[in-house]
């Protein structure tokens, strides 16, 4: 009689205690976040299954017999659940459940049994080896747990938990870590970069070995951590960049094509230093374009692994300023860039494609002059223009202009502000230790070739082909031919005078 009423007391506790914590909360975790490669979702079989070695509830609430639990899943579906778990303290089992439905994406577990007068709050339930279909992920893989009692009103649910199980990630990050940024030397007629900036490049040859002055890029493609079996084998990489390679050309080329990056003076190598594979190029039959393309192979041990292909890249003139008259110069480029790049996976339509880069640019250590105001007008007030370039180097070069008009009204003529239509526009060339007038040439420029032919205030800025630190321009103008006005440019760097 004492044992059951010892018994009626335990039961009575254990109802109290359920009758007051329906609002209590539970908590839920996973052991791992499994890492996976959007990449190796979209080559996913249908079979494929990524498994999540445990998922652990702990309870915050007292249990009944016959209540339910249900884990729901958002971002996912389940390719199988647990047939039960169960639910313990201190290494003891106190609570048993046993899968009673399933749906794609969530499984709902019976409370099979209970030790008597246990108090269930406090519990650890662990669902272990649940498995995800790979091909139904996406962004982050969350679990949800909810529960019933065997009246199936809602109890732990104070604040329904989450649990991450899985992570989706791009399989490759894409970094640019030495940009292009070589210096056109103008006084090995722009077929060399000078030694300011370039890398030295040895070739080799039955001759024997040369070094040549060489600008260098270099990106690399790091593998996100995952393991190799969340992870999609490329089957090649390339990148598009947009750029002026006319340097490639040779005697006899017409347009650039895979002749050219053989033929000739024009040099692109590469290599790829994690792996002993090369890289190969397709380059447009314009020249403003090169698509850069690595191997499958360059992938074979990083693409499992946490681990990078570092790429590296070297363009020159083999001879440089000794090469052929007729070979093509190196050309500035304001910016080298990329509209994307994509790892190819094998199949129509299965790649990761990376966001925009840019790569670089070229310059030259020639001289650009800026004319910050220069007046123009047909009519009154009559301006006549004084451009005088004087060139005190050893060697000569081709004088280019761009001009841009500011907008307002000037002697009755009203302007907009606009850019010539022809920038970069050559006028002439400069002899070596030479002093040479551009008047005619510029007037000529702002009328016939910009159209601008009433009253107009001009911006100028001029690129010569020779040292900056030996070209000079003088510029003026006078009003009615009586009143004399120096501007100052950029290449003389003395304040402004009216004379």
């Amino acid at each position: 009689m004492k044992a059951k009423s010892n018994f009626f007391r335990g039961a009575m506790a254990v109802a109290v205690a359920a009758s007051c914590s329906y609002a209590a909360a539970s908590t839920i975790s996973a052991s791992s976040n499994e890492v996976v490669s959007a990449q190796r979702i979209a080559n996913a079989t249908a079979s494929d299954a990524i498994t999540i070695s445990k998922i652990n509830v702990t309870l915050g609430a007292q249990y009944s017999a016959n209540g339910r639990v249900t884990l729901a899943l958002t971002g996912g579906e389940f390719a199988s659940t647990p047939t039960s778990a169960t639910c313990s303290s201190a290494g003891q089992s106190d609570m048993t459940l046993a899968r009673e439905s399933v749906t794609s994406n969530s499984a709902t577990y019976l409370v099979t049994g209970i030790t008597a007068g246990k108090a269930t709050s406090g519990l650890v339930c662990s669902f272990e080896g649940a498995t995800l279909k790979t091909s139904t992920l996406s962004g982050n893989v969350k679990v949800e747990f909810t529960a019933t009692n065997n009246n199936n009103a809602a109890i732990d649910n104070a604040s329904i938990g989450s649990a991450t199980l899985a992570s989706v990630r791009d399989q490759f990050a894409f970094a640019s870590d030495v940009n292009l940024d070589g210096i056109i030397d103008v006084t090995q007629a722009n077929k060399e970069f000078t030694t300011i900036d370039a890398t030295a490049i040895t070739v080799g040859s039955a001759a024997g070995t040369s070094v040549y002055a060489a600008d260098s890029y270099e990106f690399t493609l790091t593998a996100v951590s995952v393991s190799s079996s969340n992870t999609a084998a490329p089957a090649t990489f390339e990148t598009t960049i947009a750029g002026n390679f006319s340097f490639v050309k040779d005697t006899g080329d017409v347009v650039c094509s895979a002749g050219s990056l053989t033929r000739g003076s024009g040099r692109i190598s590469g290599t790829i230093s994690t792996t002993a594979d090369a890289p190969s190029f397709v380059i447009a039959s314009d020249c403003q374009s090169l698509t850069i393309k690595l191997p499958a192979s360059a992938f074979t041990t990083p693409a499992v692994q946490t681990a990078s292909v570092v790429a590296q890249f070297a363009f020159f003139k083999e001879g440089a300023a000794g090469s052929t008259a007729t070979s093509v110069s190196f050309s500035p480029v304001a910016e080298f860039s990329s509209t994307g790049a994509s790892f190819g996976y094998g199949a129509s339509g299965r790649t990761q494609t990376i966001s925009s880069f840019t790569a670089g640019s070229w310059t030259t250590n020639g001289t650009t002059i800026d004319v910050p105001y220069m007046p123009f007008g047909a009519t009154s007030p009559v301006l006549s223009h004084v451009f005088t370039l004087n060139n005190r180097s050893s060697i000569g070069g081709t004088v280019k202009v761009s001009a841009w008009r500011a907008a307002g009204t000037f002697g009755g003529v009203t302007n907009v502000a606009e850019a010539c239509a022809s920038q970069d526009y050559a006028l002439t060339s400069v002899d070596a230790a030479s002093v040479l007038t551009l008047t005619t040439d510029v007037t000529n420029y702002i009328r016939n070739v910009c159209g601008w032919q009433g009253q107009a205030r001009v911006a100028l800025q001029f690129t010569v082909a020779t040292p900056a630190a030996s070209t000079e321009l003088f510029t003026a103008y006078t009003i009615d031919g009586t009143r004399g006005n120096v501007v100052v440019n950029s290449s003389n760097g003395r304040g402004a005078t009216t004379r």
